[in-house]
């Protein structure tokens, strides 16, 4: 089974996946403030289509309702999620 983990990049510019210890995919972020901005997910080929970015969401949220922060969706794919399920997102969804 694979090792999953997720952790914010040093300079708090990207939301990572690792599994078993190798970037697979990240989501490029800028915190300002209380405000979390989400531009791109990206996931690296042989990740993609298995679930990976939603896991990425969820994770990118609970971090945010953790802080206490909003989410600004400039990410395509984090839009779409937020728009599909409004109640879900509504709470950290800065619109």
């Amino acid at each position: 089974m694979e090792n999953i983990k997720f952790e914010i990049a040093p300079y708090q510019d990207e939301l990572q996946l690792l599994i078993d210890g190798t970037k697979a995919g990240y989501m490029s972020i800028e915190i300002d403030g209380r405000l979390l901005i989400v531009y791109y997910t990206k996931l690296e080929e042989e990740h993609e289509g298995k679930g990976y970015a939603k896991m990425l969401l969820d994770e990118l949220v609970r971090y945010a309702e953790e802080k206490d922060m909003m989410i600004d969706p400039e990410c395509d794919f984090v839009r779409q999620q937020f728009e599909n399920h409004p109640a879900r997102y509504k709470d950290i969804w800065h619109a």
